[in-house]
């Protein structure tokens, strides 16, 4: 009798389990939204492997919003450099294209501003592919992926020029290497509750490695010269502004997805020690994904120089006359400096770092109704 009853309970606990399908893949014409909570208190969605398992995300609070429009690949002015793309994001600062297949959701590349917040615009090709979703999921698959995206950059044009003007060596042009391994393991199923409701799910545990290295082609005479790699000089996160994109960085992501939804969830990022939060991106269950809204502007918003070390400039660009708050949070997703302004057009303004640590931050421009003109990534260097 004990026996029979427990071959019951594994079996529906087994039924409960969900697979995700590629219904769920993002389509022309869906808006995926989501809300960001900064600074999540009390949350813990690192719980042990298994299930069944709730989470209970509902306390979660908004300080921003996020929205991902798909859009036909021809929508793009750059299809030509992606060709066999399907959609693609027309973001602030570029366009990402792309492939999707019965098995596989995939990102192409990026066309636009630098990854690496240089101010410069590149064409940025992923090989192979970048594996952002996959079907079907089920509970115990396990992914490991690595993609590797190399930019490289004229050092004739702002802002390279000032960097590498006044050396003793002809600086002819600089190489980024980017190379990412991720390692995908569903871990853990059950239910998830985000402000608004309730959704069965599977938790995929991600951790992504990045390390950047950068090169600079010496000339060491004319028409003859070689590529140098920067980390082998100045090591990371030295030798000055460049010298601090160099090392590897790691991420760590719990990310929670239903069959039911083209939205994750939600996705927790975690600091490296996996004993808090750094933020919680989710679902805003408000929002019809299936319909595109229509943008309101395309303001944007430029830190220079990045990375900073007295000053940093913030350029604003396209942006409507109104009232606006510029917000700066740490690695930990607090916030450490907020200031008001009122905007209108292009527009800039300036503020002192005396008060700043060393390190990474993030900065997001919102208007009075707390709509995003962008939330980007600051670097800030000291002596």
């Amino acid at each position: 009798m004990l026996l029979a009853s427990a071959l019951s309970a594994l079996c529906l606990a087994t039924t409960a389990q969900i697979t995700i399908t590629n219904t769920t893949f993002p389509a022309a014409g869906d808006s995926l939204v989501y809300t960001v909570d900064n600074s999540p208190i009390g949350i813990n969605p690192a719980t042990p492997p298994g299930g069944p398992q709730t989470w209970d995300f509902s306390s979660l609070q908004s300080d921003d919003q996020l929205s991902f429009v798909y859009s036909p690949a021809n929508a793009g002015s750059q299809l030509a450099n992606y060709p066999g793309a399907d959609l693609v994001i027309l973001g602030q600062t570029g366009e990402t294209y792309f492939n999707v297949t019965n098995g596989k959701f995939e990102v192409m590349g990026f066309a636009g501003g630098d990854p690496t917040g240089l101010g410069v615009n590149v064409l940025a090709k992923f090989s192979p592919f970048v594996l952002e979703r996959y079907s079907p999921m089920s509970f115990f698959d396990i992914k490991q992926t690595t993609t590797d995206l190399n930019l490289a950059f004229p050092t004739d044009q702002p802002p390279l020029d000032s960097i590498f003007s006044g050396l003793p060596v002809n600086i002819d042009s600089m190489r980024v290497r980017i190379n990412t391994e991720r390692l995908g393991v569903v871990d853990a199923w059950g239910t998830a509750t985000i402000p608004g409701g309730t959704y069965p799910v599977l938790r995929e545990k991600r951790t992504e490695y990045t390390t950047t290295g950068i090169d600079v082609y010496v000339e060491l005479f004319p028409g003859f010269g070689q590529w140098v790699d920067l980390g082998t000089i100045i090591g990371g996160g030295g030798g000055g502004g460049i010298g601090g994109f160099i090392g590897t960085d790691t991420t760590i992501t719990y990310r929670f997805l239903s069959n039911t939804e083209k939205e994750e969830i939600a996705i927790a990022t975690m600091a490296t020690d996996l004993n808090s939060v750094e933020t919680i991106r989710f679902k805003q269950i408000a929002t019809t994904p299936t319909i595109e809204p229509k943008l309101d502007f395309a303001g944007n918003i430029q830190a220079f120089p990045n990375p900073a070390v007295e000053w940093v400039r913030f350029d604003c660009t396209n942006i409507p006359p109104g009232e606006y708050t510029l917000k700066i949070f740490n690695i930990l997703g607090k916030q450490v400096w907020k200031k008001n302004y009122t905007l209108s057009g292009t527009t800039s303004f300036r503020i002192e770092l005396d008060d700043f640590k060393k390190g990474s931050y993030i900065y997001s421009l919102v208007d009075k109704n707390g709509n995003s003109v962008g939330t980007k990534r600051l670097v800030i260097l000291k002596p």
